[in-house]
């Protein structure tokens, strides 16, 4: 696959908020070209919040600075930051009636890149099987009557398509069973190696059993608590969420 370095995404000291107040509170991270980084938490801890606000998102307010690949993107409509690169895999994509699978995936391709019509369906057709769906699935109707799992791998394979700088997956193993959570993995590691540097936003630790994170980030009530290696899963696992003391950051 195609390299898809030349990317790192740096976050100073955001905060998010919607109508109903401020959710996120005083997180920076940086995340470089090729790593992953994979941020735990509870329900409600305001992961997918930080994910929206990052894309820029209409409902959600962010404050502070985002840099991707060293340009400021803080003042860049959603459109924007995703042709120069960042790219999100929503946690629940909804059904879109007459609209195919194989038409999202084409657009999806073409944001960022200019490829012929062929190279464009043989690419869609190939990432496809890769995530372990049937070719059958590009006429189908886009997300209308799949199952969970089937979406989270579609979801997968239009991120794969458009070649990120840095991807951020919202829960992509939510939904899937043992069995498919290595090809889910596979995508994951896929994207790694070919440069994007990846948040990926999880409920569940089984999945890095088949990954090795550069970076865990614990969030709890909109701050993260917590950063380090896979001890840190082990002590979530053991301890839970409770032991974490929040602390309301100033800047």
């Amino acid at each position: 696959m195609e390299n898809m370095s030349g990317g790192g995404l740096r976050v100073e000291c955001v905060h998010v908020s919607t109508g109903g107040g401020r959710i996120v509170t005083g997180v920076s991270l940086s995340v470089d070209s090729g790593e992953l980084h994979v941020m735990l938490g509870p329900n409600g801890a305001g992961k997918s919040s930080l994910a929206n606000g990052i894309m820029g998102h209409r409902d959600y307010r962010l404050e502070g600075k985002l840099l991707l690949d060293g340009e400021d993107i803080t003042a860049l409509p959603t459109h924007e930051r995703v042709r120069r690169g960042l790219v999100m895999a929503i946690q629940n994509p909804p059904s879109v009636e007459g609209v195919r699978v194989g038409e999202l995936l084409s657009r999806a391709i073409k944001v960022r890149h200019d490829p012929s019509e062929r190279e464009v369906m043989t690419t869609v057709k190939g990432e496809i099987e890769a995530v372990g769906l049937p070719p059958s699935i590009i006429g189908r109707e886009l997300m209308v009557g799949m199952s969970g799992g089937e979406r989270k791998r579609l979801e997968l394979a239009r991120v794969l398509l458009m070649k990120p700088k840095v991807a951020i997956l919202d829960e992509p193993d939510s939904g899937i069973d043992l069995d498919g959570l290595p090809a889910v993995a596979d995508a994951i590691s896929r994207l790694i190696e070919s440069g994007a540097g990846v948040i990926l936003i999880t409920h569940q630790p089984v999945i890095l059993r088949y990954l090795k994170p550069n970076m865990i980030h614990v969030m709890v009530r909109g701050a993260l608590v917590a950063g380090g290696g896979p001890e840190l899963v082990e002590f979530v696992e053991r301890k839970g969420y409770r032991s974490f003391a929040v602390e309301v950051k100033g800047c």
